[in-house]
């Protein structure tokens, strides 16, 4: 405050000085005047006493008004260079003071932005901001998803009101290609509409409408303030939706990995578990055969030497089913046909596999839902067809990613579906495919095989 109030006090003394002279710039022009008077009448007097008298009298007027009319010129121009001078000064200050001020307000933005943990908050920064620059009697925040343009907050004014205003306006068009903001004025001349535009660099995330009263010029240092503002909370913005869509994978990864370990231990459970209780409480009866009846034992132990080889190949699939699959070194087509061969392999069947329709690309979240529908389809064709031909299909029909498992199996009634308790897998098969917004269709008939058949959009409904 000290330093503050010397440098005041260091420009206000020379302006107090020059103002003094300023005031007395006649009296000191006269006064200067009179001496050059003065003087030209002794040198006339002493030095050329033969001058005329009326000579003498215009000598003296004339170098005295010369002279004063000179001081007060030289004061005069000193004072408003003076002034001109203390005028820059001041608005240098101003434009510091300014430059400092908008610069104090992005750092708020920014730290505002790091501390937001959700979206929410990010989107009252971009309600709240722009208007410490430019006051409006109502704000709006708009932002685009998959079905169009979605207004997420606004405020000083009724949301009928709003839309009434944006429609005036038009601009949901205008704002389609735009990169800086934009002043639209109505054309009665009355209110305007201050747009800017939410652009992370790659896209148009939405835009901040801002609607004043009147036309009002804004300066150029703080419209590039405010396109920096919101170019500050559109990368915000995308930063917010990424860290939502991979904390929503983490959950999906997450549960997908819980409901496959539940399979699998529901598998055990009803497979390879309850199997070994029913030979445990068979060997009780053995010992009393190894005497009495040693013939049927020889055959129990044959149905047990099946039944333990088929327990073996469940306990294999289980432990295949476990295996990761390398989606991220072999690409999906690659990884998912890894799968189907070595899963053929495991069974001894005679495998057709056909991917050369698969789309190039394909959202992790569809890559997710396709295997799994292929590894239930195959899990149900090992456990339940008893079948020796399998044909896995992949492609692209209507916009969408088509499954095909096909086998030559004992079939079934898919009637009966509902009704069986065997079939969890194909219950969560039509689950996931609904998350997904897919079908799943089911065609078999008793002793003709089953074929499985699922379609899956591959234009998701989130951006």
């Amino acid at each position: 405050m000290v330093d503050t109030e010397l440098e005041h006090r260091a420009v206000e003394s020379p302006t107090m000085y020059w103002q003094v002279l300023l005031r007395l710039r006649w009296l000191l022009g006269g006064a200067i005047g009179l001496a050059f008077a003065v003087g030209r009448v002794i040198e006339s007097l002493w030095f050329d006493p033969d001058v005329p008298i009326m000579r003498v009298i215009g000598d003296v007027a004339a170098w005295g008004v010369l002279g004063g009319l000179a001081v007060w010129l030289t004061l005069t121009w000193v004072s408003r260079q003076e002034q001109r001078y203390q005028a820059g000064l001041e608005q240098a200050l101003r434009d510091q003071q300014r430059a400092y001020s908008q610069l104090a307000l992005l750092s708020e933005v920014n730290r505002r932005i790091v501390d937001s943990a959700t979206l929410d908050d990010i989107l009252d920064a971009a309600l709240t901001f722009p208007q410490r620059l430019v006051p409006a009697r109502a704000t709006a925040v708009m932002l685009l998803d998959a079905t169009g343009i979605v207004e997420t907050r606004a405020h000083g004014a009724p949301a009928d009101e709003i839309a009434r205003l944006r429609e005036t306006f038009g601009i949901a068009n205008r704002m389609e290609m735009a990169r800086h903001p934009q002043m639209i004025e109505r054309a009665d001349g009355g209110s305007v509409c201050l747009a800017l535009p939410l652009h992370d660099g790659m896209a148009l995330l939405g835009w901040i409408e801002l609607y004043l009263e009147r036309p009002a010029p804004i300066a150029q240092d703080e419209l590039a303030l405010l396109e920096t503002i919101a170019n500050e909370i559109a990368e915000a913005i995308a930063s917010a939706r990424r860290r939502s869509r991979e904390e929503r994978a983490i959950y999906q990864l997450e549960r997908a990995i819980a409901e496959e370990r539940a399979r699998i231990a529901r598998d055990i459970h009803d497979g390879i578990a309850q199997s070994l209780a029913f030979i445990r409480m068979r060997i009780d009866l053995w010992n009393e055969w190894i005497e009495s009846d040693p013939q049927r034992l020889r055959s129990e132990l044959m149905a047990l030497k099946t039944t333990l080889r088929e327990q073996i190949r469940e306990l294999r699939r289980a432990i295949f089913a476990l295996r990761p699959v390398q989606f991220d070194e072999l690409g999906f087509v690659g990884g998912l046909r890894r799968y189907i061969v070595e899963f053929a392999g495991q069974h001894s069947w005679d495998i057709h596999v056909d991917l050369s329709g698969t789309p190039s690309t394909i959202s992790p979240e569809v890559e997710a839902v396709a295997f799994r529908v292929v590894q239930e389809a195959l899990t149900n064709v090992a456990k339940h067809a008893a079948a020796t031909r399998v044909e896995v299909v992949l492609d692209q029909v209507d916009e969408g990613l088509q499954l095909v498992v096909r086998d030559n199996g004992q079939g079934f009634d898919p009637g009966t579906l509902p009704e069986a308790p065997g079939h969890v897998g194909l219950r969560q098969m039509r689950e996931r495919l609904a998350a997904l917004r897919g079908q799943l269709t089911i065609l078999s008939r008793p002793g003709a095989g089953t074929e499985v058949r699922a379609w899956i959009p591959l234009l998701s409904v989130e951006r």
